[in-house]
């Protein structure tokens, strides 16, 4: 937490965005779930040293937000600041066919601009809500594309503040994940489109985010897939067939269109989450003898639980 010594540390340094103090998370995740944190928003790269500096200096531990669309944040909160980019790294800039978007950027916004300037390219990621820093990160993707296939370069800042430009080939992406050390911010990222037709490019988006709209619960608050698919096959086919589609645990239920969702059907709580994600691997693993492994970040200190 941002205690009232270290926030006024911050600010005798200069940091000018905001700071939000026991936030509920549940305003901050498209599960609508979640304890209290501490949320800080740097309007620029100065203001971002001077946390990292602040957090390195006093060993404070931070993690990043995005748009919270892939977080189960804990009941009882977040112990640790959570920097959102969303204020300050919000912006696309092109020159001919390449795009730079900062790692705040949400992804319908970067679709949006492409539409705008008919270039072609990252029409299969449409209907993916996170930011271009927490999808790369992750390396999310949809209708087999995945963010490591479509950028050229990541600008990042590591834990001490330095700033470095790292080519695609110098990264390593795998299956819904990037190998990036946890305490690094991806401040920008660069794309290499193609220019194409406007009104293609745009009935292309519509397209999937249709196909989207039929087989997954969009309107209803979730963190998207919640497990990985495992090698050969789809964890919603898994969980399909041992009987879990349309299961509740309290207000947390499997979702009968996409067994991999877990929606929140009101007031669901992280455990409620937490007790059906544990009834489902332990039932997958006994019917079906594959263990699933999470997709979903789980966020918050587990001994504060009770």
């Amino acid at each position: 937490m941002i205690d009232s010594g270290l926030e006024e540390t911050i600010r005798k340094e200069g940091f000018k965005g905001e700071i939000r103090t026991q936030v509920p998370m549940r305003e901050f995740t498209s599960f609508k779930i979640g304890g209290p944190a501490d949320i800080l928003f740097p309007r620029d790269l100065e203001d971002l040293q001077i946390l990292i500096n602040a957090f390195q200096k006093d060993g404070v531990r931070y993690q990043l937000l995005g748009n919270g669309t892939n977080l189960l944040v804990l009941d009882s909160g977040v112990r640790k600041p959570l920097i959102n980019l969303c204020q300050g790294f919000d912006k696309i800039k092109k020159e001919g066919t390449r795009v730079t978007a900062g790692g705040g950027v949400g992804l319908p916004q970067l679709l949006h601009f492409c539409v705008q300037n008919a270039l072609s390219g990252l029409e299969p990621l449409a209907g993916i809500p996170g930011t271009v820093g927490g999808g790369i990160r992750m390396n999310a993707g949809s209708q087999g594309m995945e963010m490591g296939k479509v950028i050229s370069s990541l600008t990042v800042m590591n834990h001490t503040g330095r700033i470095k430009r790292l080519k695609r080939e110098e990264v390593n992406f795998n299956y819904r994940g990037i190998d990036l050390p946890a305490g690094n911010i991806i401040l920008e990222a660069e794309f290499p489109l193609q220019r194409g037709k406007r009104e293609k490019i745009r009935d292309e988006m519509e397209h999937f985010l249709r196909r989207k709209k039929e087989t997954q619960p969009l309107s209803s608050p979730s963190a998207g897939s919640i497990f990985k698919n495992p090698q050969g096959v789809s964890a919603g086919e898994l969980i399909e067939g041992v009987g879990l589609k349309g299961f509740r645990l309290g207000d947390a239920m499997v979702s009968p269109l996409h067994a991999n969702f877990i929606v929140n059907l009101g007031s669901a709580r992280a455990k409620d989450v937490l007790d059906l994600i544990e009834l489902i691997r332990k039932r997958v693993y006994q019917e079906m003898g594959v263990k699933l492994e999470l997709e979903v970040v789980v966020l918050g200190e587990p001994e504060m639980e009770g």
